[in-house]
């Protein structure tokens, strides 16, 4: 290839790892880390997660009660775009390079001249999508960053679509965010078209369409909990802090008909927290829902925080139980 790319270092990783905090970490910690000469080429997979952009609101890209019921991770990338569903059928690359040495239309190269050994003509759609047939298999994301910049993106190979449907319905919650929303597209398993394709042999191609555009030799470095510590960057990936306060603003309505009234409680939020709290109900008891509205702000978007305040200032035992039950059913993190 061109004869710039030959003072340049090239190095291919692949994760070992499944879990979305380690490899999330490993990318962060690539950017932080590498070598101004270095382009960086990382292969990994998570089992079972949804990724949502750096400005989305997960309340608002998925139902999150289905996540918890199915054990299903949710986690926050650095990057902006839309939410995705990784499962073992996909396989996530990331681009890492200085700004200087920082070209997405190589990036792309490589990638497409990889589907291309399995006889598949694939295309950039010019926004950040790759597609078959006018039809999605992966999508991209961008990040820049202290002179370091990333374009990281999904390939879907063998993905259970009925899973990335199923998750990635909107909730049926009331909620107004003020975020960006992912777009959903007609999505394409490779093996559709290559039905001899696998995980294995598509990281193989992409680390041969790797080498060949750079005209290098470049062996794959394997990385796992083990041999590599990057424990500071998982703390916040497994942190409620980044994956849920670090949510856009956003007001949420939850009504419920009780046999003792209708209630409807109206909130605010901001930075994972309760701003603002109306509440409303035709209820004839003897309880000062306005205590309940002022000792809700400021208290944390958190099921386990909003039932405290719940079991400290509601008197009746009938109404606690029931508010209790119907904010542990709407609210699950």
């Amino acid at each position: 290839m061109a004869e710039e790319y030959i003072l340049h270092k090239f190095k291919v990783y692949l994760s070992e790892s499944f879990d979305p905090k380690f490899n999330l970490s490993i990318e962060e910690w690539l950017m932080d880390c590498s070598e101004p000469d270095e382009v960086i080429l990382f292969l990994w997979q998570n089992e079972n997660t949804i990724v949502i952009g750096r400005n989305q609101n997960p309340y608002k890209e998925c139902d999150v009660k289905k996540l918890k019921e199915d054990d299903v991770c949710l986690i926050r990338r650095l990057s902006g775009g839309g939410a995705v569903y990784h499962d073992l059928g996909n396989l996530n690359f990331t681009f890492i390079a200085s700004d200087s040495n920082y070209d997405v239309e190589n990036n792309l190269k490589v990638i497409i001249n990889a589907i291309d050994k399995f006889g598949i003509k694939s295309a950039f759609n010019g926004r950040n999508d790759l597609l078959v047939n006018e039809r999605k298999f992966s999508g991209n994301a961008f990040i820049s960053d202290k002179g370091k910049s990333c374009h990281h993106g999904t390939m879907l190979v063998d993905v259970n679509l009925d899973k990335l449907s199923r998750y990635l319905t909107v909730s049926p919650l009331k909620l107004n965010s003020k975020g960006i929303e992912s777009v959903l597209s007609r999505v394409l398993n490779l093996k559709e078209i290559c039905p001899q394709m696998t995980i294995e042999s598509l990281k193989t191609a992409l680390i041969t369409s790797f080498n060949e555009f750079y005209n290098t030799e470049t062996k794959p470095i394997t990385l796992n909990e083990n041999e590599i510590d990057v424990a500071k960057y998982v703390a916040k990936y497994k942190s409620w802090e980044w994956n849920y306060s670090e949510s856009p603003d956003f007001s949420l309505v939850l009504e419920n008909k009780f046999d003792w009234g209708i209630f409807e409680i109206n909130l605010e939020l901001s930075d994972g927290k309760i701003t603002n709290c109306r509440i409303f109900t035709d209820s004839i008891e003897l309880e000062d829902f306005k205590i309940l509205e002022k000792s809700l702000v400021s208290v944390q978007f958190k099921r386990s925080d909003i039932l405290c305040v719940i079991e400290k200032y509601i008197r009746s035992g009938k109404i606690k139980q029931g508010l209790c039950s119907f904010i542990s059913d709407k609210i699950h993190i």
